[in-house]
Parts: C-alpha cells; structure tokens; sequence
C-alpha cells in the first residue's frame, strides 16, 4: 500500500495521527484524521479540492503536515518512489498495473 502517515512528536515519542492511502482514504480516529477526511470530501476546500489523484494528495501531505511537532512520511521506501520518483507515464503503467483507483 502507498500511503503517508502523519505522527505527532516525532522525535521523543511518535504517535501516529493519521494514515492516508494514494486511493485518498484516511485512518485514524484524531481529530487530524476527522479533519482530512473532511477536507479531502469537501469539493470547496481551497488546497485539496484542486487534487485530482491521490500521488497530487500524498505529495502535498508530506511537504505540509511537516513542521517539527508533527512529521509526515511515507510508509516505506516504495511508497516515496512511486509518489516522488516515477515520471507521469510510469507512474500513470503503475497505477494500471497495481489496479487502484488514485482518482480523488
């Protein structure tokens, strides 16, 4: 699964906040989780409304939910290669190939 996770105190004690999935589905009971799930269902939310695949969303995930007391990242390593690496024609062979919906 290709998904980042958001952690609060990263650096002493990390607990997980939220886990959101290239398919744009959010885990986790904190209100960090309730408010992604709102805001990525929200068709007037001024950031996220603009992403219209899930990579668009994980991107924009781990660059902003990153500031110091709370820290996101991707899974594994696979995870940050198909969202940070792969070109738009591999990534778009890989989607067909894995059979998710990444669509938002």
């Amino acid at each position: 699964m290709v998904e980042v996770i958001i952690y609060r105190n990263p650096w002493e004690d990390p607990e997980e906040v939220a886990c959101v999935t290239i398919e744009g589905e959010v885990s986790g009971g904190t209100p960090t989780a309730e408010s992604l799930r709102d805001r990525i269902q929200d068709e007037r939310d001024p950031i996220i409304s603009e992403y219209t695949d899930g990579r668009e969303l994980l991107r924009y995930l781990a660059a902003s939910y990153s500031n110091g007391y709370v820290m996101a990242g991707y899974d594994s390593e696979e995870s940050r290669r198909v969202v940070e690496e792969l070109n738009d024609a591999a990534y778009l062979d890989w989607v067909e190939e894995s059979g998710l919906d990444t669509s938002l």
